[in-house]
């Protein structure tokens, strides 16, 4: 997405800073992802549950009841007629449905340690779909096909919260600091909290992926170290002093209190054992890529088989007394613990066969390669 510039270069000087505008010379680039024939597909053969589809325009403006039968499903021919008045049609989290979004994520999701969404903007030429506003997480704009031109100004919130959302009455966009056109090809990175507007460029349609960046901030680690530190001291879970709102009260003592407590924080709070945690629940709350485990279900699995783990995997092993756990997409996975030395081959992401299990009986080895077919954590080599 961000070639010339390096990874490296990407996150010591733009990642939470600055607008980053990629331009590309190849205008099929991103092709491959996804094209306005899909989205035709989808709006006519697939089942668009509440919520997944909505429309925008900035005016005059539409309302969900313009596009949605009484029950709340999508009208399909109200949503062609009003792409046809300039609406713009949003699909959300199409990642989900689709495979190639899917792998997109997955992919990403390895360099950043969040959650990856996509939402696809579909916009007529000559439209505007919404006014001047902010996000409230990192989005790349990934544009597919047309173009649009861009305006950027400035943060008037630095790296808001997660709900923390623009409000047009109390944020002034002012004049913009950058204009440019987004060509298909041509990728663009948006903190959070930057100010943006956008409006279809030429003659045709405009489709871009709109890919959000859902992190985890440093507050949501001190407030989980917090949690924890509660659990084990009774002086965080006392009540506030009775009266503590009335004029008069004793501040001087209650602000005593309060350093004391933020002292006992420092020395008790666990960091590795709330870092642990927090990796392990963003690894169980990946979505398990799961294409091709019903085929090799089907399979026999012999000696010679091999197998390599799933190169867009992301797993930790956890060493227990009893078992073995591979803590991976959709859950954990447990494991007898004479296969530690296999599954540290299939994490080291070497090609493997049923000998890696040596410590086991024939029965166990192929449940174990089984299981971890199963849930998606590799694939049989071809």
């Amino acid at each position: 997405m961000i070639g010339p510039v390096s990874t490296a270069e990407f996150f010591d000087r733009y990642h939470d800073r600055r607008a980053l505008l990629c331009r590309r010379a190849d205008h099929d680039r991103f092709a491959g992802l996804l094209h306005v024939g899909r989205i035709d597909e989808i709006l006519s053969h697939a089942h668009l549950p509440p919520g997944t589809l909505k429309m925008a325009r900035r005016k005059p403006p539409i309302r969900r009841s313009d596009y949605t039968f009484r029950n709340g499903n999508v009208d399909h021919g109200a949503v062609i007629r009003h792409f046809q008045r300039g609406a713009t049609i949003i699909l959300n989290q199409l990642q989900l449905a689709d495979p190639r979004l899917a792998r997109f994520c997955r992919e990403l999701e390895q360099a950043f340690s969040c959650h990856v969404q996509t939402n696809v903007y579909l916009t007529p030429n000559d439209s505007q779909g919404f006014d001047t506003h902010y996000d409230d997480h990192d989005v790349f704009i990934i544009q597919l096909a047309g173009a649009k031109r861009w305006r950027l100004y400035g943060k008037p919130v630095e790296n808001p919260y997660r709900g923390e959302r623009f409000k047009a009455g109390m944020h002034d966009p002012g004049e913009p600091e950058q204009q440019f056109v987004l060509h298909a090809g041509d990728c663009l990175y948006i903190p959070r909290g930057l100010m943006h507007d956008a409006a279809c460029h030429g003659d045709e349609p405009s489709l871009h992926v709109t890919t959000g960046l859902i992190v985890k901030k440093w507050a949501d680690l001190m407030l989980e170290a917090m949690s924890e530190v509660a659990l084990k001291n009774p002086k965080f879970r006392r009540s506030l002093p009775p009266g503590f709102v009335r004029a008069g009260f004793d501040d001087a003592a209650l602000e005593e209190n309060f350093r004391e407590l933020a002292r006992d924080f420092a020395e008790q709070a666990d960091f590795g054992k709330v870092l642990a945690h927090f990796r392990e629940s963003f690894l169980r709350r990946r979505r398990p890529e799961l294409g091709g485990a019903l085929t090799d279900a089907c399979a026999e699995i012999s000696p010679s088989a091999t197998y390599v783990r799933r190169p867009s995997l992301q797993a930790l092993l956890r060493q227990e007394r009893s078992e073995v756990v591979i803590v991976s997409p959709g859950g954990n996975v447990h494991f007898d613990p004479q296969a530690l030395p296999g599954l540290e081959v299939f994490l080291a992401g070497e090609p493997f066969s049923m000998a890696a299990f040596a410590g086991l009986e024939e029965e166990r080895q192929i449940e174990a390669i089984r299981k971890l077919s199963a849930f998606g954590l590799i694939e049989r080599r071809r």
